[in-house]
């Protein structure tokens, strides 16, 4: 049997069901030799939270990965939680639709790990999260059983909103299977619209790509270290690159690009340039969340009007959801409030890996000790010791 260590952890075996029933059984016999269940699908943010609490076993999740269902007249699909995001894309490419949400490593990324850290990328300033894409879930609970929650139709208001407390939960309610999502037409075209700036203006730029009337599906600002990381031309001789993308059918893309360009023709934009391969951009800039070569990632969100001040006292690699107010900062000078996405395992037991724990913290582990009493799921990753 393969095995797999979690950070520090001693190896874990790996199972690997075929069914929901398999993984029901598997959950059952955790539970009833109060082990743990430590769920993975294509592994590429194991390194994320805190270090497993018991012993227990991996589920991989990587067999759930049909096609359930796809109506695409409805723009719904239905899908297991081991399907990964480009496999998902490319069933959806056939009528000419897809997920709007960037998530790093997409021919590994699971549809289920995707949801448990509720992952985005940059186009969530247009699209949102993968959060509002979520009309129906099913999951396996302590007791084994599956419970579905949601339904394939995208006005459901039936019963209690438990998908919710699934995204971003780290796994620690439960294993899920399977998800309803809505999806949508791809668009005709695209574009990204890109230039410099110094420090002192980043303020003032920001503000005014707020006020735009071009409505951009994304707003990236990279230092120059982040920006020559991507091994992309051309080099901007700033302090900062900031990336504009626009997505739509074609005479709207052009129409917003001109007027952006028309915008920033008198402001202190410099060597504004219109760059090919809009999505390569995308991915890349997704796929810097997990940078190899970064010992320590981290992520703070802010207030949007505050993004530029975070900016300007950033160090090392940084770059920023710019519209959104979420700064990602590579290197060991991190904000107090960061919620550190990778860092050393002996790190993880003296900081506070979560950052500030929001108002609701107490409540979460409340709705964790209610769901899961006996700790059977990710112990210790989201909480530590319960």
């Amino acid at each position: 049997m393969d095995t797999l260590a979690i950070d520090d952890s001693p190896p874990l075996p790996v199972h690997r069901p075929s069914c929901v029933a398999e993984l029901g059984e598997l959950v059952k016999q955790a539970r009833a030799a109060g082990q743990g269940v430590y769920p993975a699908g294509g592994r590429t943010t194991l390194d994320v939270g805190l270090p497993p609490l018991k012993p227990g076993f991996v589920v991989d999740t990587t067999a759930l990965k049909a096609v359930i269902d796809y109506p695409a007249r409805d723009l719904t699909v239905t899908v297991g939680a081991g399907l990964t995001l480009a496999a998902l894309q490319a069933e959806l490419a056939r009528e000419g639709q897809w997920l709007p949400v960037d998530v790093a490593v997409p021919e590994k990324a699971t549809l289920g790990g995707a949801l448990a850290l509720n992952q985005s990328g940059p186009r969530r300033y247009g699209y949102s999260t993968l959060r509002d894409y979520v009309i129906g879930i099913s999951f396996v609970t302590d007791d084994g059983v599956e419970v579905k929650a949601g339904g394939r139709v995208v006005k459901n208001v039936a019963g209690y909103d438990l998908m919710k407390l699934q995204i971003g939960a780290h796994g620690t309610l439960g294993v899920i299977t399977q998800m309803t999502l809505k999806v949508r037409p791809r668009p005709e075209a695209s574009t990204v619209v890109a230039f410099g700036c110094s420090t002192d203006a980043l303020g003032p730029v920001l503000d005014r790509l707020h006020d735009s009337r071009s409505r951009p599906v994304a707003v990236e600002v990279l230092n120059g270290e982040a920006w020559r990381s991507l091994g992309r031309g051309p080099d901007f001789a700033s302090d900062w690159v900031v990336a504009v993308g626009f997505e739509e059918k074609a005479v709207t893309v052009a129409w917003q690009r001109d007027t952006l360009l028309a915008e920033l023709r008198n402001g202190p934009a410099r060597d504004v340039t219109e760059l090919p391969d809009a999505a390569g951009l995308w991915a890349d800039l997704t796929a810097l969340q997990l940078r190899p070569e970064s010992v320590v990632i981290g992520k703070t969100s802010v207030p949007p009007s505050r993004t530029a001040a975070v900016l300007a006292s950033a160090r090392g690699l940084v770059h920023a959801h710019g519209l959104n107010g979420i700064v990602w900062i590579h290197g060991e000078d991190q904000p107090e409030a960061a919620v550190l996405r990778r860092c050393p395992v002996a790190a993880k037991r003296s900081r506070p890996v979560w950052g500030t724990p929001p108002p609701a913290w107490e409540l979460m582990r409340h709705v964790k000790r209610t769901l899961d009493p006996d700790d059977v799921f990710n112990p210790g990753r989201l909480f530590g010791d319960l």
